[in-house]
């Protein structure tokens, strides 16, 4: 691990925001270098796969599985600057189980007036949602950090949109999931901003009526024995990948039985945070 995160640890105030309002945004999470070199691998990636599959080149378009498609996306798996918010809230037994590389081109088809008639309002993991019924408050179980590529100043750039506090409650607190609705929050952040958000949250895409071609990159990361999103295609990083990378990654010493179990050689970040940032430790739930 780099010993950079030890400057990155999640912050009280940052915590207060996540479990209040199911997000919370940092500025700065990568330096411009970064900014633009991942903006160009996920302009490059984003239009492959629309010339492959016919996909009109000013569509709204997100490539899941992303990580494996280029090797530099790698050092995202456990950025310095951002991995320290996640295990701060989730722990330490945790992997990467989805991601997405994601294009907005701006509207060819709606009107600045028209912004509200593009949402979808959604949360994720759905199925686990819909079937696990025995509390009006679902589980957390996973989160996501969306890093922002391209400045999303103002409302209508394609912010990320969000019900701040929605989370709490499985029962969409409005009428129309497809209308944007007056306590929808455009979350407005310069490129290098990372935006991280509690998988319960109701949040949607919205309208790109900018002039600018928007991207973001999303990580999901989720405990060890949810089952992965998407197909995770990353056995190409595991020869190169550090320990606490494998882990993250999906690797296990035991095979699938890992995934629901605790065992400490497939836990290398654990033993990270206790002699790095021990304070977290009591954080951790016992395991029975």
């Amino acid at each position: 691990m780099d010993p950079r995160s030890l400057d990155y640890l999640l912050t009280e105030e940052e915590y207060r925001a996540f479990r209040e309002d199911g997000y919370f945004l940092m500025k700065d999470a990568l330096p411009p270098n970064l900014v633009q070199r991942y903006l160009e691998i996920t302009r490059e990636v984003v239009e492959e796969y629309k010339r492959v599959h016919n996909v009109p080149m000013d569509r709204y378009f997100g490539v899941i599985d992303f990580i494996g498609q280029r090797d530099e996306l790698l050092n995202l798996v456990d950025w310095y600057r951002t991995l320290p918010k996640i295990w701060g809230i989730l722990g330490p037994d945790i992997k990467l189980y989805h991601t997405v590389g994601m294009q907005t081109p701006p509207t060819t088809k709606y009107k600045l007036e028209e912004h509200r008639e593009w949402v979808n309002w959604h949360t994720y993991t759905g199925n686990l949602t819909r079937d696990i019924q025995e509390s009006i408050e679902p589980p957390r179980i996973s989160m996501k950090v969306g890093y922002v590529l391209t400045d999303t100043l103002e409302p209508g750039m394609s912010n990320f949109t969000c019900l701040p506090g929605s989370h709490r409650s499985r029962v969409f607190p409005g009428k129309d999931r497809k209308r944007l609705i007056e306590d929808a929050v455009q979350v407005c952040a310069p490129a290098g901003s990372a935006i991280f958000f509690d998988r319960r949250l109701w949040h949607t895409p919205s309208l790109n009526v900018s002039d600018q071609t928007r991207y973001m990159i999303f990580n999901g990361y989720s405990y060890r024995w949810l089952a992965n999103r998407d197909d995770m295609t990353v056995s190409h990083f595991m020869h190169r990948a550090t320990p606490i990378q494998r882990q993250l990654l999906g690797f296990s010493h035991h095979g699938a039985y890992g995934s629901s179990n605790s065992f400490d050689d497939d836990l290398p970040l654990k033993f990270w945070i206790r002699e790095h940032a021990p304070q977290f430790v009591e954080r951790w739930p016992e395991h029975q």
